[in-house]
């Protein structure tokens, strides 16, 4: 009698699951474990695709760099496969699903950063007749990253409006809303990093090269920019600074620049913008006091962590873009924060559709430009030298939605970690 083949397909995939036993865990309800329970592999998943998942973890664990991989089927709500998802690792930018997760489960879409510009002091005639502010103008800045030239217009253009002709007084940013740390904690001097002030003009904010860290000052630059404007409508001043602001009875709004969470999600995320994802990271704390700090904003990704059921004891929190050193994560936290977006949809619908989609755009515009992959994976890229991460979203053949982490840890190029990654979503697709 010939051997039903349908049989040895099931007696390898338990045997090759098992030769990977010691870097399998299972997460059953909330509970993280190390330990394996072969019979929560989903029954409609073909025995072929378990096989190349368990096949692809032996091949992770030969691998000189390290791995960590968690696949959840959303749609069956079940653990589909995990290898060292238990492992603490560096996630680059996929930190970033980490913030944008936060701020629209505290902040929500239509949160506004507010950049606000006030008037201190009277307007009266001078000899001339020309209606002057016998006073300052303050700008308050709300770590805007996507204030631009033509937002100085239209503050100038304000200004006049409120009859100011003359400014008999300074320009004065208000940088209070964050200390006056410019990088962020752990970040590498040698990075390509924003400079980090609440007041700066988009672009502006990467200038800071390391013969400038101390002495360059995007704020200063952008009020030397708002001048030229208010010249160009005019409107002279006398000279520009840095000062803290409190409206008082004198003060005159001019005019407010809005932006909300919606806004600056997209940039942040198909494009991996490091400004942005900074920008976002404090605004979490914004509202709370002046002067905040990294640990402030941090403390807010960890208390929504909590709400998922992870416990924090395995996340190390120190930024909100992921070029820290010091910033670490599981594979199984990035499931259980896109199952938390999954589960709440004013978080998951604005997240889906910021996350770059595999051969279409955003940094996954050149990768999986073909097969099942293409047009359905959706996912945060991470890269920093030795590091390269993926997380996000796919449909499987099957129709289900899946959530995924694949973090890679030691890689030498991210080429070969990103060609792995691409492998496993690829068998998660057919």
């Amino acid at each position: 009698m010939k051997p039903d083949n349908k049989y040895i397909r099931k007696v390898l995939s338990g045997v090759l699951c098992l030769m990977v036993v010691a870097n399998v865990q299972i997460i059953k309800g909330q509970e993280y474990t190390d330990s394996v329970v072969i019979d929560t592999i989903v029954e409609s998943w073909s025995d072929r695709v378990i096989e190349k998942l368990t096949l692809l973890a032996q091949e992770a664990d030969r691998s000189y760099y390290n791995t960590g991989i968690s696949i959840y089927d959303l749609t069956g709500d079940s653990l589909i496969f995990a290898y060292n998802q238990q492992k603490m690792m560096r996630p680059a930018s996929t930190q970033k699903v980490l913030t944008a997760i936060s701020a629209l489960d505290v902040l929500g879409t239509s949160h506004n950063y507010r950049t606000a510009v006030y008037a201190d002091g009277k307007i009266a005639a001078d000899e001339k007749g020309v209606q002057t502010l016998n006073g300052d103008i303050y700008v308050i800045g709300d770590f805007d990253p996507k204030l631009t030239v033509t937002h100085l217009k239209e503050i100038a253009k304000a200004v006049k409006a409120a009859g100011i002709g003359r400014i008999n007084g300074n320009l004065y940013a208000d940088l209070s809303m964050k200390d006056t740390l410019c990088l962020g904690n752990g970040w590498c001097w040698d990075d390509e990093q924003p400079y980090l002030t609440p007041l700066s003009l988009g672009g502006d904010a990467y200038e800071c090269k390391p013969t400038k860290i101390n002495r360059y000052s995007p704020a200063r630059n952008f009020l030397q920019a708002l001048s030229r404007q208010l010249e160009a409508e005019h409107i002279s001043t006398n000279g520009i600074g840095i000062a803290t602001y409190r409206p008082t009875g004198n003060s005159k709004l001019i005019c407010t620049i809005v932006h909300t969470v919606e806004d600056i999600l997209m940039q942040m995320m198909k494009d991996s913008d490091n400004l942005y994802a900074e920008s976002m990271f404090f605004q979490l704390a914004a509202d709370q006091k002046k002067g905040i700090g990294w640990k402030d904003c941090a403390a807010v990704v960890e208390s929504v962590i909590e709400k998922t059921g992870f416990p924090t004891a395995y996340v190390k929190v120190a930024d909100g873009c992921g070029l820290s050193l010091y910033d670490y994560v599981t594979a199984s936290l990035h499931i259980a924060l896109l199952r938390y977006a999954y589960q709440h949809e004013e978080i998951f619908t604005p997240l889906y559709k910021t996350l770059p989609i595999a051969g279409i755009d955003g940094t996954l515009e050149k990768r999986m430009t073909s097969g099942a992959t293409r047009n359905n994976v959706r996912a945060k890229t991470g890269t920093v030298t030795g590091v390269s991460a993926l997380t996000g979203y796919v449909t499987a053949s099957n129709g289900n939605l899946l959530a995924f982490s694949i973090i890679n840890n030691g890689n030498r190029t991210a080429a070969e970690a990103r060609a792995f990654q691409d492998r496993i979503c690829q068998v998660l697709a057919e």
